[in-house]
């Protein structure tokens, strides 16, 4: 049996005024405020303070994606804008990609356009109009060598300015390394190196997963139950040593995001699948963890299997992950997320109520009472979830 809990998203609704969105990030990135939720209690801190409160031998995991300039502004013969918005790549060289076009109608299906600057040319021409896939063809070494040059940060759309110089490093986490996200994954952004050390002199661990964060980030929920909202599906990848050092290393995870939150906890029902024999396409599907079928394995015995499968497969597991957290979800490898305030009736503020229950509330008006900055640029929070895990 497959039920997503029939959730209203009302629920998740509060205000959040204009003036509380942050549209430029602290610096240095490290002196963000940072709300601690702990024993169900609330404290201000700031994220320099973060070796203070996670105990010793705990695993950071981050999310190792890093943000292209997927935004690309070409003109036609006529001079008119046509913005092209890269989700994904088709072909692996990222000759053919999946995009968003706008101003499309301008867009014909014989033209070619062209953009240029610094000496290097981006071509571009539909390879499947009705699936939305262009064709990119470039002078530059690879086409990522080209979008660098020419494209523009894609910040989020509710970053109501002009994109600046400075957004290409502050858009960017210090654990960014795999091209393929067209979104940060922002509670990595209030990461420095100085911080990252001194995490590691209290003893603690950074490991990293792979989630190339996707413009379905911000899609907003418009059904009216969260059984409704069709979940955006990216595309992750793990490696068989990440699984081999959390299993033998766990003594407390934390997620750096939303992102690792949803790669880790995927992990779970891709070690299922593999004990099934049904994991040939990788993918989580956002009704996974509802369905009875799975929840048969403890969580050191669904890794073991994804572990063996990873070493059958070329040491990685890499697919694509629909995972749908919402109240009633059980978690089953994070015990603290490191991660922004999130956007009202989100499908990010349904993950945090899970995680954290009705408190999610309290969290938010503290927030909102004493200036927390909101959204991507914004403040974080350290956040304790209601479950002590182990495996």
């Amino acid at each position: 049996m497959t039920n997503i809990p029939k959730i209203p998203v009302e629920l998740y609704n509060y205000n959040l005024p204009e003036d509380r969105i942050a549209h430029f990030p602290v610096s240095p990135r490290d002196h963000s405020k940072l709300l601690l939720f702990q024993n169900n209690k609330i404290s201000d801190h700031y994220f320099y303070n973060l070796p203070e409160f996670i105990p010793s031998n705990t695993t950071f995991v981050a999310n190792n994606t890093k943000v292209i300039p997927a935004r690309l502004w070409f003109s036609n013969d006529k001079g008119q804008k046509i913005q092209i918005f890269i989700l994904k790549p088709i072909a692996i060289d990222w000759t053919i990609c999946e995009v968003l076009v706008g101003n499309r109608k301008k867009f014909k299906p014989d033209d070619l356009l062209i953009l240029e600057g610094g000496g290097v040319f981006l071509k571009v021409y539909w390879n499947n109009r009705d699936l939305n896939l262009i064709k990119f063809e470039t002078n530059a070494p690879t086409i990522l060598d080209a979008i660098e040059v020419l494209g523009q940060v894609p910040l989020p759309p509710y970053i109501l300015r002009d994109v600046e110089s400075s957004d290409k490093n502050n858009y960017q986490a210090i654990f960014a390394e795999k091209e393929g996200a067209v979104a940060a994954p922002t509670a990595s952004l209030h990461f420095t190196d100085e911080l990252k050390l001194n995490l590691e002199k209290a003893s603690i661990k950074f490991d990293e997963v792979t989630l190339h964060v996707s413009a379905g980030t911000f899609k907003p929920v418009t059904a009216e139950f969260a059984n409704e909202h069709e979940m955006h599906a990216e595309r992750f990848e793990v490696s068989v040593d990440f699984l081999n050092r959390l299993l033998d290393g766990n003594s407390g995870v934390v997620a750096i995001g939303t992102t690792s939150m949803r790669v880790l906890e995927s992990l779970y029902y891709l070690g299922e699948k593999a004990h099934l024999g049904i994991l040939d396409d990788c993918f989580v599907a956002s009704t996974d963890a509802y369905d009875t079928t799975f929840g048969k394995l403890s969580t050191r015995e669904a890794l073991v299997c994804l572990r063996d499968f990873a070493m059958k497969n070329g040491g990685y597991v890499k697919g694509e992950t629909q995972i749908f957290i919402v109240p009633g979800f059980e978690f089953r490898i994070v015990q603290w997320i490191i991660t922004n305030f999130h956007q009202p009736k989100s499908t990010l503020l349904m993950l945090i109520s899970a995680f954290v229950g009705d408190a999610w509330k309290d969290i938010y008006v503290h927030a909102m009472a004493n200036d927390y900055r909101f959204l991507s640029y914004g403040d974080g929070s350290l956040l304790c979830g209601s479950k002590n895990i182990s495996f």
